[in-house]
């Protein structure tokens, strides 16, 4: 018998399934020898640990790191970011410098990667509360918040010093407001008040004067106003939008959005539609001004009506009505993603010259030569030229409004002297 126990208990030891294993167990304990079980070999793990290591995420190696930080910049709205930053500095209409624009769009996006890093770190908490966010590198665990603090102070510093360096302190210093204000007003906002919207609106309006002022623009300029005012515009109906699609998860994370406090949609959806209309009026506003010439208003009406007509069909959507409510704000959503280069792309085809093109250097005529090989083709496609009908180019009858507006504004000046001349001294 003791001869068996000790076979049975080498047999144990030797055995490779767990099973039989336990099973020798069972029959050392009942024959009254000591039958405690050795512990797994380190290539055996228990089901247990295996589920346990699975769900721990394993840390980034380097060759993971470029697109954990890609998550955190948020590369696509950075790139949206560096398009109007883009934008703004081509409307400056100056010899166009490629070092001078490659570091300013750099500068930009690093600057835009340092807020987008820090918005993240703070709102760890939060975003792991929502579907739409609990993936992204913080929430996940693949990446720690010392490390990330790490990659947004060394973003923000590196944007920051290139724009000082390479473009002019005027630059720099809205980069690091833009930094400033996304992580110290705006994210803090989020949770507070739905106004949080609004503010992020501001913060998102100053990269194009970035643009606009390192290629040597004024800050306080009209065309400073248009840039800004345009991104400050386009973004509510934008966010909005995007706020009603994703009300269930902002509410989740704790954010303070419109949507949240707006059941039926009804004002979220005014509310597009109101600075849609906005938007509508501003191509009109520019032309008046002298800015552009007017088929950049005329042109406008098709990216703007569609704009307008999705809402438009937000607003008459019926109260609660979840699909389709859902299904026209993810329409307004995509037609907000479109609207920006066509509105960019429009204003820089039509902006009229200023004093950069009166110049005779010949790096400042080339983008004014390129301009109108552009718009000449563009009028092989006018009606007018078609139809052999003036009267029918809207060209040619906005100038017709135009030249109207000016003579009555001259006659009204030239009343409103005359009627000072005559009036007896007091």
């Amino acid at each position: 018998r003791g001869r068996l126990g000790l076979a049975m208990r080498l047999g144990c030891r030797l055995g490779g399934a767990r099973p039989a294993r336990l099973l020798c167990a069972r029959r050392l304990s009942t024959s009254g020898l000591p039958s405690p079980l050795p512990p797994l070999p380190p290539s055996q793990p228990t089901a247990a640990a295996g589920a346990e290591s699975a769900l721990a995420p394993a840390a980034p190696g380097l060759l993971g790191l470029p697109s954990i930080y890609l998550e955190l910049s948020k590369a696509k709205l950075s790139g949206l970011v560096v398009m109007t930053t883009g934008a703004g500095h081509l409307l400056a209409q100056l010899p166009l410098d490629p070092l001078l624009l490659g570091a300013t769009l750099s500068g930009t996006f690093l600057c835009a990667a340092s807020a987008n890093t820090l918005n993240q770190v703070i709102e760890i908490p939060r975003d792991a509360r929502m579907a739409r966010t609990a993936k992204r590198p913080l929430p996940s665990g693949r990446i720690s918040p010392a490390h990330a603090l790490a990659f947004a102070t060394t973003t923000g510093g590196a944007g920051v010093g290139t724009l000082l360096a390479l473009t002019n302190p005027t630059t720099a210093a809205l980069g690091a407001a833009t930094i400033g204000l996304y992580a110290g007003v705006y994210t803090p906002l989020k949770p507070v008040t739905h106004y949080n919207t609004w503010v992020g609106a501001v913060v998102g309006a100053v990269p194009p004067l970035m643009g606009w002022t390192a290629a040597g623009g004024e800050l306080l300029s009209p065309e400073a106003a248009l840039l800004s005012g345009a991104l400050f515009l386009w973004q509510i109906p934008h966010f909005l939008a995007l706020a009603w699609m994703y009300r269930a998860d902002y509410a989740a994370g704790g954010y303070e959005m419109l949507p949240r406090r707006d059941p039926t949609g009804e004002r979220t959806a005014a509310v597009c539609l109101e600075y849609s209309c906005y938007l509508t009026a501003l191509p009109f506003a520019v032309w008046a001004s002298g800015l552009t010439g007017c088929m950049f208003a005329v042109e406008s009406l098709a990216f703007n009506g569609v704009m307008l007509a999705a809402a438009a069909q937000f607003v008459l959507a019926p109260p609660n009505a979840r699909v389709q409510q859902a299904q026209y704000a993810r329409r307004l959503f995509f037609a907000s993603l479109g609207y920006l280069p066509l509105f960019f792309g429009c204003l820089l085809l039509h902006q009229q010259s200023n004093r950069h093109a009166a110049t005779e250097d010949e790096e400042v005529a080339a983008p004014e030569a390129a301009r109108a090989r552009l718009r000449e083709a563009g009028r092989q496609y006018c009606l007018h030229e078609q139809l052999e009908a003036p009267s029918l180019c809207p060209k040619g009858a906005a100038d017709e409004v135009a030249a109207v507006a000016h003579e009555v504004a001259a006659g009204a000046a030239a009343g409103l002297a005359g009627s000072r001349q005559t009036q007896p001294p007091s």
